[in-house]
């Protein structure tokens, strides 16, 4: 085999022999150059000292190992004057000095490392006939520098988990150029501050509402413009319309179920449903500990305990220790939604058999099976079981009088009456902020029940006009907006608005372009990066990959 032969570039080296194995390819070649520069006084030389052999390992080919054997020269170096006696011949586009993989191999094998990390990395490298190690993965991104990038003028700062709830750092986005500039150990004003000072030219800083950010950023970069990010502002709403949901729960409750009285006359269906006990057991054991907890918290805060005290000594967050006190009444549980099922296109034929007087659940099954239905006789008896008026002739004696100490529950349902309860706040804010084309029909009635209390219908107007606001960038308009919640005597949004009031950054947040939405989406790459070394990695590899352009 000649070297043109060969499908990869060797220059510098004359092949001599080719060797083929089951999984691995030798390739023997000695050097054909001239001469050789000193690498420590630059004097070339052509004396040959002696001969040695180096064995690199190089890219795979046809699904196979190479291995190069090269016949390589040491010169002696003729400059008097130099230290080095002898060096050895050296290839620097091909082959590092003492190096055992040639270069675009050791090239192939970091793309690896900064793509897949260390474990899932060696897999792959492995499956591509490049075996390696873990660790010499993660010795290779550690050995990359990290690339220097130009002083950034528009700064996106935002927090990262390191242990979510725990250990917290802070990244830093160069907004303008869509890149990522570093990333800190902690979210402190004094480490922000530091790395501002050694970056000077910031003239604009987008951030969450943080005030350990606002204040590193003034004693850092006193010059630059803070702009809150819009979306954290938005967040701030929904967090203050969940807040006031919490507190008018009971009224809601009351309200909605006054809404709908029970007539005279009016069909009920039977539910029966066995409950085993263990879930019997799980379902009010919980409801216990939440009630348990709910009550704790109130006693501690009526005792004079502070927030931080209260954290603490239940070991909560502040956030959860806030969510409660603002609950005058735990919520009840919420059924769960309902999903798609593979009987909805069958559902039609159903009821008009149903309406027919076939109420034999075996039946139905066997007709709708002959026109394609895939699934079991069980989720058509259930569907049937909704539908009837009274218990089924075949229904077990024992389900229809329950035993004392039994689990099993005889439930009388209404069906004109909506007895269900009010689902929680998280998922009920979304009635008021979102616009009715964005609801469904039930959800829309369910928003104009609990519309008719007044301080409801009052802060959905205001949660409206402050997305507006954002959305639209009516900077002149948010002074008026935080008179109209001072006002409305909600205290929610009357501190919510007293709040931005405070901060400059969410006036400017209504004029600028600039916001932290890219930033989330560096957060987002950082937690894949993050999880995808299981959360073991040091700070220094993860800021490595991280950083490292892709």
């Amino acid at each position: 085999m000649t070297p043109t032969e060969l499908p990869f570039s060797l220059s510098g080296f004359e092949i001599d022999e080719v060797q083929e194995h089951s999984d691995l390819i030798e390739i023997f070649a000695h050097s054909i150059m001239t001469g050789a520069i000193c690498p420590n006084c630059q004097h070339a030389s052509h004396r040959v000292h002696s001969y040695d052999q180096r064995q690199p390992t190089d890219l795979p080919v046809s699904d196979r190992r190479v291995r190069l054997v090269l016949t390589v020269r040491r010169f002696h170096c003729q400059n008097e004057q130099c230290p080095k006696r002898t060096f050895a011949e050296r290839w620097p586009d091909l082959l590092v000095a003492h190096a055992q993989r040639m270069k675009r191999l050791a090239w192939a094998l970091e793309a690896i490392a900064f793509a897949l990390g260390g474990q899932a990395g060696q897999r792959l490298a492995l499956k591509l006939h490049m075996p390696v190690s873990g660790d010499t993965l993660l010795r290779l991104i550690r050995r990359t520098t990290t690339p220097a990038h130009d002083a950034p003028m528009v700064l996106g700062v935002d927090d990262w988990a390191k242990q979510r709830g725990r250990v917290y750092g802070t990244i830093l986005v160069d907004l303008e150029r869509h890149q990522a500039v570093d990333l800190l150990p902690d979210r402190t004003a004094e480490t922000l501050a530091q790395w501002l000072r050694a970056h000077p030219g910031i003239t604009t800083v987008a951030r969450d509402r943080s005030g350990e950010y606002a204040r590193g950023i003034t004693l850092g970069a006193p010059q630059a413009q803070q702009i809150a990010d819009r979306w954290h502002l938005l967040v701030n709403l929904r967090e203050a319309v969940e807040k006031l949901l919490d507190r008018l729960r009971p009224e809601l409750t009351v309200q909605r179920y006054a809404k709908t009285p029970e007539k005279p006359g009016e069909i009920r269906v039977w539910r029966l449903r066995y409950r085993g006990q263990t879930e019997m057991a799980a379902r009010d054991g919980q409801h216990i500990r939440l009630f348990a907890l709910h009550t704790k918290i109130h006693r501690l805060r009526a005792a004079g305990h502070s927030i931080s005290e209260i954290a603490r000594q239940m070991k909560l967050s502040r956030t959860t220790v806030y969510r409660y006190l603002a609950m005058s009444a735990l919520p009840e549980s919420n059924p769960r939604r309902r999903c798609a099922s593979i009987l909805d296109p069958f559902v039609a034929y159903l009821s008009q058999r149903w309406l027919a007087g076939c109420r034999n659940a075996s039946q139905l099954w066997r007709e709708i099976k002959q026109q394609g239905y895939p699934g079991t006789r069980k989720q058509v008896m259930e569907w049937a079981y909704e539908r009837r008026e009274q218990p089924g002739r075949t229904t077990p004696r024992r389900y229809l009088q329950p035993a004392a100490g039994s689990q099993a529950q005889l439930i009388a349902h209404d069906r004109t009456a909506d007895r269900t309860p009010l689902p929680s706040a998280r998922r009920l804010v979304w009635l008021f902020l979102k616009h009715t084309n964005q609801l469904e029909s039930d959800e829309v009635s369910l928003r104009d029940q609990l519309l008719a209390h007044p301080v409801l219908a009052q802060a959905r107007k205001l949660a409206h006009a402050f997305q507006r606001i954002i959305r639209q960038r009516q900077a002149k308009a948010l002074e008026a907006w935080c008179a109209a919640c001072e006002k409305s005597q909600i205290p929610e949004l009357a501190n919510l608005a007293a709040g931005m009031r405070r901060d400059p950054a969410v006036k400017a947040a209504c004029r600028s372009k600039w916001s932290n939405g890219q930033t989330e989406g560096q957060v987002n790459r950082l937690k894949m990066l993050k999880r995808q070394m299981y959360g073991r990695a040091n700070l220094d590899l993860l800021r490595a990959r991280f950083l490292h352009p892709t």
